[in-house]
């Protein structure tokens, strides 16, 4: 006969049970907690790429700035425009009698670094969303925004402009962004470019503090490598002394030479620039074929923000996540909004109306114009930036379809050059990158807003397509953890970048 069981040992196999079930509940609470966050945190799938090909019947194909063809069927085959024909009985009447463009061009972009929240896809899907099918990636500021773009676009992981990029910045002393190649010598110029050609970029981005013959060095190996130099005009050297390929933001037009203050305080040479000066300049710079890409929207922006409840509470801002409005263009998230005084303002506003008299001056001068809007500054959302610009270009004297003409066909050529000659045209043989709208935004850039449709790398997405995905994006944006998370974990990591204690 068996020994008779304690009575503690009875006792203490349910407490054990119980014990069991409590950690086991726990477990099973912390995995539920888990998934719950992960499903919260992670971006929605993105949009399924459509097939290749598409029959647009019995369209008026414009290109901005060099004609117009009525009553056209566009064939297109794989990623490319394979004819442009007289319609036939058989085509597909959906978009009949709507206007066909190419896809817009922004020559001046920067994509957000990948921070797991999804924000590369929805700036690649606003974008897009918006008409723009091609981007020039003007500088990776840390060096790991632009290959997830890039890349992703390119390998087909998500829908998004093709990305033409500059990579690093090339600088001299003091840098301002961590992803700069520092060159002081020519041949330390020379040497820049090759590490940006050898890396597979497609142009060269100087900056600020670039010496003279750094410069030199950089255009003289950038020639022999065949990438076009952009960016700044370094502060050391007059604009036309430069010589860049394509200057940005007018940087180097209203400055005295010598002038190293800091932006915004170096904008005050705009105040004297008369338009006497700028039709000069205008006539040197179209006789040295230098182009410009001004990005007026940023200093219109930067305008807006004065009143920054108004300025966060436009619709285009809206479709950003709140981390933007409430966290990266504050005060406390943006050091030139932290310090701008109402004299700053006031300068924002001068400097505008300066920037719109030059680019007059250019068209009048017949220099070439390029639209960009350089986003991630504050208020600059992909794609309804673009929009943005345009209608500035109209303000500053341009025609509704020379704007879009800066914005197409006349980017296309630069970017494209012996490569891809008919990039941002709709003809035969062209990348399959097109707009239908249902009105002609080259009469009235209002028409832009009714875009039907996009053709990007030859796969057509239709605008109820494209809003269902920048809902899921919303939706998603909304939600309270992601809300919560991202803008307390994008204000921690401003101040830890500005230097700031991020517990005030």
């Amino acid at each position: 006969m068996l020994p008779p069981v304690p009575p503690t040992t009875r006792r203490s196999r349910p407490l054990r049970r119980r014990l069991l079930l409590a950690l086991l509940g726990l477990l099973a609470g912390f995995a539920l907690a888990g998934l719950y966050a992960w499903r919260a945190l992670a971006p929605p799938a993105p949009l399924a790429l459509p097939a290749q090909g598409a029959v647009l019947g019995a369209v008026t194909v414009v290109n901005p700035g060099t004609g117009r063809a009525e009553r056209r069927t566009v064939v297109v085959e794989g990623d490319r425009i394979a004819a442009i024909r007289e319609p036939q009985g058989s085509d597909p009447a959906r978009f009949a009698d709507r206007t066909v463009l190419p896809g817009l061009i922004d020559m001046h972009v920067h994509f957000p670094p990948p921070m797991g929240l999804g924000q590369t896809e929805h700036f690649a899907l606003l974008f897009l969303a918006h008409g723009v099918t091609t981007v020039r990636d003007a500088g990776d500021v840390d060096g790991s925004a632009t290959a997830p773009a890039r890349d992703g676009v390119r390998e087909g992981r998500f829908p998004g402009p093709r990305v033409y990029a500059c990579g690093p910045f090339v600088d001299g002393t003091p840098t301002l962004w961590e992803n700069s190649i520092v060159v002081t010598t020519a041949d330390e110029g020379r040497a820049a470019v090759d590490r940006v050609a050898d890396a597979g970029f497609d142009c060269v981005k100087a900056y600020d503090q670039l010496p003279p013959e750094a410069l030199a060095g950089v255009k003289e190996q950038a020639a022999k490598r065949g990438l076009p130099v952009i960016g700044h005009v370094p502060r050391r050297t007059s604009y036309l002394e430069a010589g860049l390929d394509d200057v940005q933001h007018l940087t180097g037009v209203a400055r005295q030479d010598g002038d190293l203050r800091p932006f915004p305080a170096v904008l005050d040479a705009w105040r004297e620039f008369d338009d006497a000066q700028a039709a000069e300049l205008a006539r040197a710079i179209a006789a040295k074929g230098i182009a410009n890409t001004p990005t007026m929207v940023v200093i219109d922006r930067l305008s807006a923000a004065r009143n920054l409840d108004h300025a966060a509470a436009q619709p285009d801002v809206l479709l950003l996540p709140r981390l933007f409005r409430d966290a990266v263009w504050t005060p406390q998230g943006n050091r030139l909004l932290g310090s701008a005084s109402p004299g700053d303002f006031e300068l924002f506003a001068r400097t505008l109306a300066g920037e719109k008299a030059m680019v007059r001056a250019l068209r009048d001068a017949g220099a070439e114009l390029h639209v960009g809007t350089d986003t991630l500054n504050p208020f600059v959302v992909p794609g309804a930036a673009m929009h943005r610009e345009l209608r500035l270009f109209v303000e500053a004297g341009l025609t509704p379809e020379e704007a879009l003409a800066a914005a197409t066909t006349v980017p296309g050529r630069f970017l494209g050059r012996e490569k891809e000659p008919l990039l941002g045209s709709v003809a035969e043989g062209a990348p399959a990158d097109l707009l239908v709208f249902r009105y002609d935004p080259t009469q009235d850039l209002k028409n832009l807003d009714t875009l039907e449709a996009v053709v990007a790398d030859g796969r057509l997405y239709t605008r109820e397509m494209l809003e269902a995905q920048q809902a899921r994006y919303g939706e998603y944006a909304r939600g309270w953890l992601f809300d919560r998370i991202s803008v307390e974990a994008t204000r921690r990591l401003l101040a830890r970048l500005a230097g700031d204690d991020p517990s005030h």
